[in-house]
């Protein structure tokens, strides 16, 4: 779980790498939203796929955790 964990965690480093080289126009904008432009929704993209993964990376390195701390009875 723990490869698990760091392999989502290092996915979302890399989506909000990509997330701010769409704001600085270095990667290229590849969707279109007519209200709110290319390089706007291509942002959104990435950075809301950055947070996903991170969340997943967080959720599989708790699972991970072998002791979950002293239990009742």
């Amino acid at each position: 779980m723990k490869v698990i964990s760091l392999s989502f965690s290092t996915l979302g480093v890399l989506c909000l790498i990509m997330a701010i080289f769409t704001v600085f126009e270095i990667a290229p904008s590849f969707i279109e939203i007519a209200l709110i432009g290319a390089r706007m929704s291509t942002t959104v993209f990435w950075g809301g796929l950055a947070i996903l993964l991170f969340l997943a990376g967080i959720a599989f390195g708790i699972v991970s955790k072998e002791d979950f701390g002293p239990t009742a009875g």
